[in-house]
């Protein structure tokens, strides 16, 4: 670290690792796309089929609210996996997520109630939520500095693939007699898949450097002791308040996420009357308009900088989700899904480039998942609970979830007053 401060006096210094070929760098994305594939294709059959499965299992708002809760806790405690990426490595971990995933989403087909249903979605959320982190800090640190934003939005933007293959599917199989379980079923051979394929992924350079700076500091090494000691004192530390800014920042934007992913299909199909089929086609479409503002927020990170960008959008996924959950008319309703997913996309690539720069290499990947995955969940995780429980005094599902709208305008603020930019940075410049 001695030689991070003294280049930082010095001003910006070259790239301290040769880069990576072009080859393999799209061989890596190809590789690691896969997380956010399926992180699009397991949100998009919540997304859809929370009415069906709510129908399979008679459960009221309330009893959804608090399993949307319950499986998105999973996710926060993708802590514990992804730690262990930055004792081991990236690529051991990043190989044992997707096939634990896989196995937790052929239990989760094979549920057979409610209790069984949370516990293997739960389970199978440690595991993906993990694999989506690590693969944004293998991203993050393999990349060059002048394209990391558009890489990271670009792991954001195929997603859609994940999303598209569900809602064009959706259709098809809620009214078989597979239903919801058959789009869990249909995804396990595509992963089995991907574990082959990662074989020729490569441990990041910057983690090697790492992990052989600290095998010749340490006698009797422990790298499970060793990274837990520089992630107590980074974290207690120095890097605190950068941990509760970038919690902030994700709770914020995941006061967006929560009530639109938990409740949409919900709320348009029994509220208003949608049939399966119109959700499935908002849905598609909202996701590829996300991918696009995923792509035109990573243009714009990379020329005017991440605060620019990263405030355009909270603000108006702010503005769209008030429109989408008061509305009344199918087509006010069918747009402003769009364009609030549109915006929440946007927002999320964003501030993830903001998130994996803001913490050094040695503790880069749980530094992520701490803020991101753990402590930035907890707006996303607690917001259905409480929306199902408010949906009765307020008057239904629309009001309760139009007041977290909120969330978003307190994201900008923590931007424009606390956020550095990060722009045509290295990471080894900003880790101090």
């Amino acid at each position: 670290m001695q030689a991070t401060r003294q280049v930082t006096k010095a001003g910006p210094a070259p790239a301290p690792f040769p880069p990576r070929s072009t080859r393999y760098l799209v061989t890596l994305f190809i590789a690691l796309m896969s997380a956010t594939v399926f992180d699009g294709y397991d949100t998009a059959i919540f997304h859809l089929c929370t009415p069906d499965i709510a129908k399979t299992f008679h459960m009221s708002d309330p009893a959804i609210g608090a399993m949307a809760t319950a499986v998105r806790f999973g996710g926060m405690l993708s802590l514990l996996v992804v730690f262990f990426a930055d004792c081991v490595g990236r690529k051991p971990v990043i190989s044992l997520t997707v096939l634990a995933y896989a196995l937790f989403t052929l239990f989760t087909a094979l549920s057979s109630g409610v209790a069984s249903f949370t516990l293997f979605q739960t389970c199978a959320q440690i595991f993906l939520v993990a694999e989506f982190g690590v693969a944004i800090t293998m991203i993050a640190e393999e990349f060059p500095d002048q394209s990391r934003g558009r890489a990271v939005s670009g792991l954001h933007i195929v997603s859609l693939i994940g999303v598209t293959v569900a809602g064009l599917l959706y259709g098809h199989f809620v009214e078989t007699r597979w239903g919801w379980r058959g789009l869990y079923l249909l995804g396990l051979g595509p992963l089995l898949l991907i574990a082959w394929l990662r074989r020729r992924v490569k441990e990041t350079a910057r983690f090697e450097a790492i992990q052989r700076e600290r095998r010749r500091a340490t006698k009797g090494y422990s790298e499970i002791r060793e990274t837990a000691g520089e992630l107590f004192r980074a974290f207690t530390g120095r890097y605190r308040w950068r941990v509760l800014l970038v919690a902030g920042l994700w709770n914020s934007i995941g006061l967006i996420g929560g009530p639109m992913i938990s409740f949409f299909s919900l709320y348009a199909r029994r509220d208003h009357h949608w049939k399966s089929h119109q959700v499935g086609y908002a849905i598609i479409i909202a996701y590829v308009m996300g991918a696009v503002g995923s792509l035109i927020c990573g243009q714009l990170m990379d020329r005017f900088g991440r605060r620019i960008a990263a405030c355009i959008f909270y603000l108006g996924a702010s503005a769209c989700m008030v429109v989408l959950f008061t509305a009344r008319s199918f087509g006010a309703m069918f747009a402003a899904e769009i364009a609030t997913m549109f915006c929440y996309q946007a927002s999320r690539a964003a501030t993830s480039a903001i998130s994996t720069e803001l913490f050094p290499t040695e503790i880069r990947a749980t530094g992520y998942s701490l803020c991101v995955q753990a402590f930035g969940q907890i707006g996303w995780a607690l917001a259905p609970i409480i929306i199902g429980l408010a949906s009765g005094p307020m008057g239904g599902l629309g009001h309760a979830a139009a007041l977290f709208a909120i969330g978003p305008v307190i994201g900008v603020l923590l931007i424009l007053l606390l956020v550095p930019e990060t722009l045509g940075k290295t990471l080894e410049e900003l880790s101090p």
